[in-house]
């Protein structure tokens, strides 16, 4: 989706894409140290991530992050 960064904590106002991905909510806290992720925007903030689809955050992380969301939210 596309949001205005500031939704995010950020001091800008421009767009932004992002995806939201379902986590581990005990990988949350040190994942949102990681550039590019934030708590979820208009998600619980205990179980969802928002990765600013930016370059700020790695492919690598957003592989990561997919796959397990992937998982959590598979029947």
């Amino acid at each position: 989706m596309n949001i205005s960064s500031d939704k995010l904590g950020l001091s800008s106002t421009a767009m932004l894409d992002v995806l939201n991905v379902k986590c581990d909510p005990t990988m949350i806290g040190s994942l949102t140290k990681e550039p590019g992720i934030y708590l979820a925007y208009h998600m619980s903030k205990a179980h969802w991530l928002t990765i600013a689809l930016d370059g700020t955050a790695s492919d690598q992380t957003i592989k990561m992050l997919l796959d397990m969301s992937f998982r959590l939210t598979a029947k």
